[in-house]
């Protein structure tokens, strides 16, 4: 045993001793593997006065080591400290990074933000910087780039009663929640374009009037504006029509990204609707895109697509009226298992105990219920109270076939099932509407139909 512990000992030292030797640097002529050439940000806002706020997405790309031997690398932003741009590479921030090693075969990751003063221009102004990467006196140069748009910000308010919104040029910026106070109108004219804060929910305890047009529509939608966030739900929270709001109306706007699009609470008194919805496209949110809660909602020539629950959930009953909309989801949010067209007149408990119901009327001509599942309709209808339904010349993919007067589960041949839910020309959904009084002679784009209408609010010409 004397014999053998000093061995041992040795054995160990010598170990010791050759994982801690330092792999000898790289110092020969190399070019490092850079995964992008350009850090695109699209559009991003510039900074709101007196404000860090936005910030723009985070971007990431890598830079690879090719050697079989390690090298140290320095970062260097083009700007400086002036730049409007900052980087981050292994968990060491800029604007300069010097004598970063990285091991033999191997690869670092720079994360890449940027925050744009205002340009005091009209449209966004590009705003470019670049990023340098030297390894043994070699320079290797990324470029960053994004374009700086000005806006109108409103930050945690009650808008002015009776405010108007006109312009189309300047995009209006809402942070944290907004409201439209009791017994005031707020206006939103034709071209208007809104983005919307993580926490930002538009409380409508008044009277809300959308004005779009066909060719100029108002547009809500989350307030990372690049191409690669356009289709990401939860980026906002919703335009919520509270108990007592009453007389809105939504005529061609396009709401995307929320978590739900549009929520109306209780019948108003002393005016048939909640809110009037026409030739408008609700998109991409999270859970829903239209829930009713005991509500009175009309819609007309809409879409509510792509959604993680519900197209529309008509809730504890209310009245609701569909004519030419099309309720398609093709999207995998989450785990959704019930139809996404859904109306009860009931509220149950967690052991699905009916512990309420209120009366519910429901109509429906000449639209499309579709989707990825096998049943996309789902009606409760066994509360006491009424439950009254019309609902005919409609394509519904629904297992239960639960109305007369519909066609079933024929594929209506969408353009695709990704955002263009217009109808290809072998569509069983052309030609078989039922003429409907009164006649809505237009589609959601402003097109004409023709003398029998096209299921769906997308008029095939």
């Amino acid at each position: 045993m004397r014999i053998i512990r000093p061995i041992l000992l040795l054995a160990v030292f010598v170990l010791f001793f050759v994982s801690c030797k330092k792999d000898k640097l790289f110092t020969g002529n190399t070019s490092l593997k850079i995964s992008e050439d350009t850090v695109w940000f699209d559009t991003i806002f510039t900074r709101e006065p007196g404000s860090k706020y936005p910030i723009s997405v985070t971007k990431m790309y890598s830079v690879r080591n090719t050697e079989n031997a390690p090298v140290n690398v320095s970062f260097r932003l083009g700007g400086g400290k002036n730049s409007k741009y900052r980087i981050n590479v292994d968990g060491l921030a800029g604007p300069e990074i010097k004598d970063l090693e990285i091991p033999a075969k191997d690869s670092v990751f720079v994360f890449v933000q940027c925050s744009l003063d205002a340009n005091n221009q009209l449209n966004p102004l590009l705003i470019m910087d670049s990023l340098m990467s030297t390894v043994n006196g070699k320079e290797q140069k990324t470029y960053l780039a994004a374009y700086g748009w000005d806006a109108h910000y409103f930050h945690s308010v009650a808008l002015d009663c009776n405010e108007t919104w006109t312009d189309k040029t300047k995009p209006f910026v809402l942070i944290n929640d907004i409201l439209v106070q009791k017994g005031c109108t707020f206006t939103i004219k034709e071209g208007v374009n809104i983005f919307c804060s993580a926490r930002t929910t538009l409380f409508v305890a008044g009277t809300l009037k959308i004005e779009g047009t066909a060719a100029a529509p108002v547009s809500f939608r989350g307030d990372k504006p690049g191409f690669d966030t356009e289709e990401l739900p939860n980026q906002w929270g919703s335009i919520y029509f509270t108990v007592g709001s009453s007389g809105s109306t939504v005529k061609y706007a396009k709401i995307h990204n929320a978590t739900i699009g549009m929520r109306a609470d209780s019948i108003p008194v002393g005016n048939p609707w909640n809110v009037e919805i026409e030739n408008t496209e609700i998109m991409f949110c999270g859970q829903a895109c239209v829930i009713g809660i005991t509500a009175n909602i009309r819609a007309m020539n809409c879409l509510f697509s792509q959604t993680g629950s519900y197209s529309f959930l008509g809730f504890l009953g209310g009245n609701y009226d569909f004519r030419h909309c099309t309720f398609a989801s093709f999207v995998n949010y989450g785990t959704r298992q019930n139809g996404h067209f859904a109306i009860t007149n009931t509220l149950r408990d967690d052991n699905g105990r009916i512990i309420r119901t209120q009366p519910l009327s429901c109509n429906m001509y000449n639209s499309i219920i579709y989707g990825s599942q096998a049943e996309e309709l789902f009606i409760d209808d066994k509360g006491s109270a009424a439950f009254v339904t019309d609902i005919k010349s409609n394509l519904i993919k629904s297992k239960t076939k639960s109305f007369a007067g519909n066609t079933w589960n024929l594929d209506p041949l969408f353009l695709d099932t990704k955002r263009n839910f217009g109808l290809d020309t072998l569509s069983p959904a052309i030609d078989a509407g039922m003429v409907l009084s009164p006649a809505i002679t237009i589609d959601i784009k402003g097109k004409t139909r023709s003398g029998l209408p096209d299921l769906g609010c997308f008029e095939r010409q």
